[in-house]
Protein backbone atom coordinates (compact mmCIF):
# COMPACT_ATOMS: atom_id res chain seq x y z
CA UNK A 1 0.00 0.00 0.00
CA UNK A 2 1.11 3.13 -0.85
CA UNK A 3 2.79 5.47 2.31
CA UNK A 4 1.07 8.44 1.80
CA UNK A 5 -2.25 6.97 1.27
CA UNK A 6 -2.30 4.93 4.81
CA UNK A 7 -1.00 7.84 6.32
CA UNK A 8 -3.73 10.03 5.17
CA UNK A 9 -6.35 6.98 6.36
CA UNK A 10 -4.81 6.92 9.52
CA UNK A 11 -6.74 9.67 11.25
CA UNK A 12 -9.97 8.42 9.26
CA UNK A 13 -9.35 4.83 11.32
CA UNK A 14 -8.83 6.36 14.51
CA UNK A 15 -11.95 8.22 14.57
CA UNK A 16 -13.45 5.08 13.57
CA UNK A 17 -11.63 3.08 16.30
CA UNK A 18 -12.91 6.16 19.03
CA UNK A 19 -16.28 6.25 18.13
CA UNK A 20 -16.98 2.15 18.64
CA UNK A 21 -15.03 2.43 21.95
CA UNK A 22 -17.41 4.99 23.10
CA UNK A 23 -19.86 3.54 25.67
CA UNK A 24 -23.74 3.21 24.39
CA UNK A 25 -25.29 5.01 27.96
CA UNK A 26 -23.15 8.83 27.20
CA UNK A 27 -25.01 11.01 24.39
CA UNK A 28 -23.37 12.82 21.86
CA UNK A 29 -21.29 15.90 23.06
CA UNK A 30 -22.36 15.24 26.74
CA UNK A 31 -20.60 16.21 29.40
CA UNK A 32 -22.30 14.07 32.01
CA UNK A 33 -22.82 10.50 31.51
CA UNK A 34 -26.02 9.01 31.99
CA UNK A 35 -25.02 6.53 34.62
CA UNK A 36 -24.68 8.36 37.98
CA UNK A 37 -21.22 8.25 39.54
CA UNK A 38 -20.69 9.01 43.41
CA UNK A 39 -20.19 12.89 43.75
CA UNK A 40 -21.69 14.65 40.75
CA UNK A 41 -23.22 17.94 40.55
CA UNK A 42 -25.88 19.60 37.68
CA UNK A 43 -26.83 23.13 37.72
CA UNK A 44 -30.82 23.10 37.30
CA UNK A 45 -31.92 25.63 34.72
CA UNK A 46 -35.37 24.76 33.23
CA UNK A 47 -38.03 27.04 35.32
CA UNK A 48 -40.44 24.14 36.25
CA UNK A 49 -37.52 21.79 37.34
CA UNK A 50 -36.09 24.30 39.50
CA UNK A 51 -39.77 24.47 41.23
CA UNK A 52 -39.81 20.87 41.08
CA UNK A 53 -36.65 20.82 43.35
CA UNK A 54 -37.58 23.43 46.04
CA UNK A 55 -40.53 21.50 46.65
CA UNK A 56 -38.71 19.43 48.99
CA UNK A 57 -41.44 17.07 51.16
CA UNK A 58 -39.31 16.10 54.31
CA UNK A 59 -37.56 19.12 54.84
CA UNK A 60 -37.38 23.08 54.98
CA UNK A 61 -36.32 24.67 51.94
CA UNK A 62 -36.62 28.55 50.55
CA UNK A 63 -38.98 27.70 48.04
CA UNK A 64 -41.62 26.70 50.90
CA UNK A 65 -42.44 29.84 52.41
CA UNK A 66 -44.28 32.15 49.65
CA UNK A 67 -42.61 34.83 48.30
CA UNK A 68 -39.37 33.97 49.49
CA UNK A 69 -37.53 33.08 46.35
CA UNK A 70 -38.62 36.38 43.74
CA UNK A 71 -36.80 34.51 41.11
CA UNK A 72 -34.23 32.23 39.16
CA UNK A 73 -30.73 32.60 38.00
CA UNK A 74 -28.31 30.37 36.60
CA UNK A 75 -25.26 29.55 38.11
CA UNK A 76 -22.16 30.36 36.26
CA UNK A 77 -19.05 27.96 36.11
CA UNK A 78 -16.65 29.75 38.42
CA UNK A 79 -19.49 30.46 41.23
CA UNK A 80 -20.77 26.19 41.01
CA UNK A 81 -16.47 25.99 41.27
CA UNK A 82 -16.50 28.46 44.57
CA UNK A 83 -19.46 26.03 45.99
CA UNK A 84 -17.87 23.27 45.55
CA UNK A 85 -14.45 24.34 47.07
CA UNK A 86 -16.22 25.28 50.51
CA UNK A 87 -18.36 22.21 50.56
CA UNK A 88 -15.20 20.70 53.51
CA UNK A 89 -17.16 23.62 55.76
CA UNK A 90 -20.25 21.31 55.59
CA UNK A 91 -18.07 17.96 56.65
CA UNK A 92 -18.94 18.49 60.36
CA UNK A 93 -22.40 18.32 59.79
CA UNK A 94 -22.31 15.89 56.28
CA UNK A 95 -18.97 13.61 56.43
CA UNK A 96 -18.21 12.89 53.08
CA UNK A 97 -19.84 15.63 51.68
CA UNK A 98 -18.38 15.39 48.60
CA UNK A 99 -19.65 11.81 47.67
CA UNK A 100 -23.42 13.15 47.59
CA UNK A 101 -24.55 14.20 44.22
CA UNK A 102 -25.82 17.66 43.93
CA UNK A 103 -28.31 20.06 41.86
CA UNK A 104 -27.44 23.72 41.59
CA UNK A 105 -30.31 25.81 41.52
CA UNK A 106 -29.95 29.86 41.12
CA UNK A 107 -32.35 31.47 43.24
CA UNK A 108 -33.16 35.05 43.96
CA UNK A 109 -33.70 35.06 47.84
CA UNK A 110 -34.21 38.31 49.72
CA UNK A 111 -32.73 40.19 47.24
CA UNK A 112 -29.57 38.02 47.28
CA UNK A 113 -28.58 35.49 44.26
CA UNK A 114 -27.69 32.65 45.87
CA UNK A 115 -27.75 28.77 45.18
CA UNK A 116 -29.54 26.69 46.40
CA UNK A 117 -27.59 22.86 46.73
CA UNK A 118 -30.10 19.38 46.95
CA UNK A 119 -27.89 16.90 47.52
CA UNK A 120 -28.60 12.79 47.38
CA UNK A 121 -27.29 9.18 46.65
CA UNK A 122 -28.38 7.31 43.93
CA UNK A 123 -27.46 3.89 42.66
CA UNK A 124 -24.86 3.72 40.26
CA UNK A 125 -26.61 3.25 36.30
CA UNK A 126 -30.10 4.94 37.92
CA UNK A 127 -32.20 5.98 35.28
CA UNK A 128 -32.96 8.99 36.21
CA UNK A 129 -30.98 12.30 35.03
CA UNK A 130 -30.62 14.85 37.50
CA UNK A 131 -29.93 17.47 34.50
CA UNK A 132 -33.21 17.44 33.48
CA UNK A 133 -35.40 15.72 36.60
CA UNK A 134 -36.09 17.26 40.01
CA UNK A 135 -35.01 14.98 42.91
CA UNK A 136 -37.34 14.69 45.35
CA UNK A 137 -37.27 12.23 48.07
CA UNK A 138 -39.42 11.91 51.11
CA UNK A 139 -38.10 10.50 54.10
CA UNK A 140 -34.56 9.31 53.78
CA UNK A 141 -32.83 10.86 56.38
CA UNK A 142 -29.17 12.14 56.02
CA UNK A 143 -28.65 10.80 52.80
CA UNK A 144 -30.70 13.59 51.31
CA UNK A 145 -30.24 17.23 52.36
CA UNK A 146 -30.28 21.20 50.88
CA UNK A 147 -28.56 23.99 51.72
CA UNK A 148 -28.05 27.85 50.48
CA UNK A 149 -24.87 28.81 49.84
CA UNK A 150 -23.97 32.64 49.31
CA UNK A 151 -21.53 33.33 46.43
CA UNK A 152 -20.95 36.68 47.95
CA UNK A 153 -19.32 35.34 51.43
CA UNK A 154 -18.89 32.41 50.31
CA UNK A 155 -20.94 30.38 53.49
CA UNK A 156 -23.50 28.15 53.80
CA UNK A 157 -26.52 28.34 55.27
CA UNK A 158 -30.01 26.52 55.95
CA UNK A 159 -28.46 22.95 55.84
CA UNK A 160 -31.55 20.84 56.44
CA UNK A 161 -31.82 16.94 55.94
CA UNK A 162 -34.78 14.88 55.37
CA UNK A 163 -36.88 13.33 58.08
CA UNK A 164 -36.20 9.66 58.79
CA UNK A 165 -38.23 6.92 57.15
CA UNK A 166 -41.83 6.72 58.42
CA UNK A 167 -41.07 9.98 60.70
Amino acid sequence: MNRSFSRALLPLALAALAAACTPANTRPGASVPTAIKTGQSWVVTRPLIVAQVLDTCSRPSPGQTPGRVTGYWAPSRQQVEQLEAALPLLEPQVPQVTDFNRQYVGIELEGRKVIYLNAFKLPDHSDVDPSREAIRVCDGGRMFWGAVFDPATGQFSELQFNGGFGA
